[in-house]
């Protein structure tokens, strides 16, 4: 069933609040609003939001939505779950171009996780289909015709998704927001979006191997910089934030009230050798050396859980560690068990 929307303005209805550390990001954004609702045919109880493509689209100019499941219990508990698919920029071509009914499915690690959770969740899937892991903000002429053919919208599917998702759901008090491979990157800048629209919740980020690295090389910056025009968003004052994402995340560690949980393969072929083509043994140094970093500076709120070989995102969230089961280890996370810790296999 199709519903159409009246046109109204979202922002007024809400209250960002400008962190004196973070960049609004929301300024100028007040007439972002969804053109219509229809209810999901893949999973029952969902409901799909689609935008109008003048303020959003996917990569080669598609449609864009966000999908959500209101629990019947008023919770202010949400949990938010972002799609991978690849990234794109000139000379790589290799990310989602589309968003489907299916990319609901996404929801199915969080849809099992709160059911072992005592509370109630809300949830979200924001698909992926921007090819610029939900930040990039550029219209692109990839194939040099002199006309625009790829247009990097993450960062206004971000906002757009992340202010419907203030107005469902105006008062949260607890946020998981999850995502792997490209959703992993994603939460980068969406932890940013939800810490200014609730300035007061506690949120988790668990990044499944996205962990915000970037080939240590001046000229690949300045490219996927160029590409998805990351400089104009970057944290202020932040000088390790040009060339590493990674480090995008601390100026919310300084909050005590956001975790972050990372997992990764040592040597994770996707991430690796196939976007940062980067030797298997360099891009392990690479991990090690960012992601240590900051577990040293925040050891209470930043923590990894770490495996051997280089698979990419995880199937069997049973693994064990060092006696540490995997979904233990997320469930420790969320629940602030004194169980969770540092995991490196």
């Amino acid at each position: 069933m199709t519903k159409l929307l009246k046109t109204y303005s979202i922002l007024p209805l809400i209250a960002i609040t400008s962190c004196s550390q973070i960049t609004p990001y929301f300024d100028g954004y007040e007439n972002v609003r969804p053109v219509r609702i229809e209810s999901s045919a893949v999973l029952e109880g969902w409901k799909n939001y689609y935008f109008s493509k003048e303020d959003c689209q996917c990569v080669y100019g598609d449609e864009f939505f966000m999908s959500i499941e209101e629990t019947t219990q008023q919770t202010g508990n949400l949990m938010i779950s972002l799609q991978g698919g690849g990234a794109c920029w000139p000379g790589k071509v290799r990310c989602k171009p589309t968003a489907t009914p299916e990319d609901v499915q996404t929801s199915a690690f969080t849809t099992a996780l709160k059911e072992a959770l005592p509370d109630d969740w809300n949830q979200v899937v924001i698909p992926y289909c921007d090819g610029s892991v939900y930040m990039g903000d550029n219209n692109l002429d990839y194939d040099g015709d002199q006309e625009k053919d790829h247009w990097h919208n993450g960062l206004r599917n971000s906002k757009a998704a992340l202010t419907l998702t203030k107005v469902k759901f105006p008062n949260l008090s607890k946020i998981f927001l999850t995502g792997c491979s490209a959703g992993g990157y994603g939460t980068i800048i969406q932890l940013r979006l939800l810490r200014q629209l609730y300035p007061d919740a506690n949120i988790y980020v668990l990044n499944e191997s996205g962990p915000g690295l970037m080939r240590p090389d001046t000229d690949y910056w300045n490219l996927i910089d160029s590409s998805w025009n990351l400089s104009d968003i970057m944290p202020e004052g932040c000088s390790t934030c040009k060339g590493q994402l990674i480090y995008w995340y601390e100026e919310l560690l300084k909050d005590p009230k956001v975790k972050i949980g990372l997992y990764s393969a040592y040597r994770d072929h996707i991430i690796g050798e196939s976007f940062l083509e980067m030797d298997p043994a360099d891009f392990e140094a690479l991990l090690l050396k960012h992601s240590g970093e900051l577990n040293n500076k925040y050891p209470g709120q930043f923590k990894r859980y770490f495996i051997k070989g280089n698979s990419h995102c995880i199937d069997d969230r049973s693994y064990v560690v060092k006696g540490v089961k995997y979904w233990d280890w997320v469930l420790a996370f969320l629940t602030d068990s004194e169980n969770w810790q540092d995991v490196l296999e």
